[in-house]
């Protein structure tokens, strides 16, 4: 799927995703600047992924884990910092929850601090709802 905005590209190929861009944004990240290339590789192998690029060069990614069936999970939301303030969070969040495969399923993710962004699109906090286990 390909979607345009204002000069940008959404693109779910993930032939065109490049692995050490990814790893660049993500070492920026609070939620995971010790991922390692190979891992990060598996992950994107095993996720629906969603490129923001332009002129060709990828300036966003996120990555979404589905059952397809009852929900799906957001993960890895990053715009390069260059590219920040134009609407690319928001066009890329309204991409993804509107993508066939997951416009009906109930959507989750975690976040520190874009709480607003993800609001405008139905999420909303629960707190003590959630467990996690770290190996």
């Amino acid at each position: 799927m390909k979607w345009e905005f204002e000069g940008y590209t959404i693109n779910t190929d993930k032939s065109l995703v490049l692995v050490d861009r990814v790893k660049e944004f993500l070492s920026d990240s609070y939620w995971a600047s010790d991922r390692s290339k190979e891992l990060i590789e598996k992950t994107i192998m095993n996720s629906f992924c969603y490129g923001v690029y332009h002129d060709e060069e990828l300036v966003g990614f996120a990555r979404v884990v589905s059952d397809y069936a009852t929900m799906f999970w957001i993960g890895d939301v990053y715009i390069d910092k260059n590219h920040r303030a134009k609407g690319l969070g928001k066009k890329l969040i309204e991409c993804i929850i509107e993508t066939q495969e997951f416009k009906d399923l109930r959507g989750i993710l975690a976040t520190r601090d874009a709480h607003g962004l993800y609001k405008q699109f139905g999420f909303e906090r629960v707190e003590s709802k959630f467990m996690v286990r770290t190996p």
